[in-house]
């Protein structure tokens, strides 16, 4: 395989898939690796000395970080949900993109952290955070092979009412999963489950009514708790939609702070419900965070663009807490490669990308 200027470049070899073990830790001990499936007990706080001291169990939840979120969409629709604790505050967010008049929604909430709460697993789960007029709730029901997230926003801002009904489809052997335990440091991991699944559902944006067929609409889970260093920092993309053949595909794509990258990373291609794993990736943004993003690797499985359309952005510098993050929608376009060595072409993909810095 050859790069710029002829310089041949190294062979990716796809690091092994294991069979998810019972438990995310077991014996005290994190289960580091790529797998196949998900754990049936997600149990990151049985550690041992994760943070390389002892710690009472209330304070080393204090130091886990937690999220379940979903992208969504179609070709005109782009969504996210998010319930997000970070234990020095959580948050809850819905986002809404209409890519034909270039225009974004935002539900945002900053809340106490007691107010959202992950649950330990997403086999049979609820979890939602309201007020008097606001609720978004996601219901994971894996053994089912089924997600539901209901929204309800009214009386915010300047936004019209929302109500949206989604449901996403994990079944066996339709969609493969990418699941991952990542170490940061000796025994201290991070754990994430990824897909990428057709969706169906409905959303009501004021006086509009929008149906979403389960032939042309995707959903992205991201269920995620880690312990991160005390400065977390990653950088992110994702995007998903339909090609010319009818299939979904899509990737998700993080360089954060795995201590051997090119052995444990979240890098993946889906096509068509299967998962083709990807090696280390790395940004770059000559232009800055508004600018074109590229995303690369070293062995040319991974050639994109990421260009922004609408920023999205917390700049926050607290006694105890320091967050710089951009999170912006656009679209990607480029090449990854399957691990046929088969070349899927994103001519301009909606979807996402982060770059997240947060020192607490």
């Amino acid at each position: 395989m050859s790069g710029k200027g002829g310089v041949k470049m190294a062979e990716y070899v796809e690091r092994a898939i294991r069979p998810a073990p019972e438990s995310l830790v077991s014996g005290g001990k994190f289960e580091f690796g790529t797998f196949s499936s998900q754990f049936k007990q997600v149990n990151p706080l049985d550690a041992d000395r994760p943070l390389g001291a002892w710690l009472p169990r209330p304070l080393l939840a204090g130091r886990l970080k937690e999220w379940q979120a979903f992208q969504f969409g179609n070709s005109r629709w782009f969504m996210l949900a998010v319930l997000y604790n970070a234990k020095v505050s959580a948050l809850a967010q819905f986002v809404i993109y209409d890519k034909e008049r270039s225009k974004k929604y935002l539900f945002e909430k900053v809340v106490p952290s007691w107010q959202i709460k992950i649950p330990a697993s997403i086999w049979d789960a609820s979890q939602s955070w309201r007020d008097k007029d606001c609720r978004i709730e996601i219901i994971s029901a894996l053994t089912k092979g089924r997600f539901y997230i209901n929204i309800r926003i009214s009386d915010y801002k300047d936004l019209p009412d929302i109500e949206a009904h989604f449901e996403a489809f994990h079944d066996e052997g339709l969609v493969e999963p990418i699941v991952v335990s990542i170490p940061f440091g000796h025994n201290r991991g991070v754990y994430s489950h990824k897909c990428l699944m057709p969706m169906q559902g409905s959303l009501v944006l004021g006086a509009d009514r929008i149906e979403f067929l389960r032939t042309d609409s995707f959903a992205i889970i991201d269920d995620h708790k880690g312990f991160y260093p005390y400065v977390m920092q990653y950088d992110w993309v994702t995007a998903a939609g339909y090609d010319e053949k009818g299939r979904l595909v899509g990737f998700n794509l993080t360089d954060n702070q795995s201590t051997d990258p090119e052995k444990y990373n979240e890098n993946c291609l889906w096509v068509d419900g299967k998962l083709n794993l990807l090696p280390a990736v790395k940004f770059e943004r000559p232009q800055g965070v508004d600018g074109e993003w590229t995303i690369h690797d070293k062995y040319g499985m991974v050639n994109l663009t990421f260009k922004p359309v609408s920023m999205g952005t917390i700049d926050m510098n607290l006694l105890i807490l320091r967050v710089k993050y951009f999170g912006p929608f656009g679209y990607c376009s480029g090449t990854v490669k399957d691990r046929q060595g088969n070349s899927v072409v994103f001519d301009r993909y909606f979807g996402m990308g982060e770059k997240k810095y947060i020192r607490g």
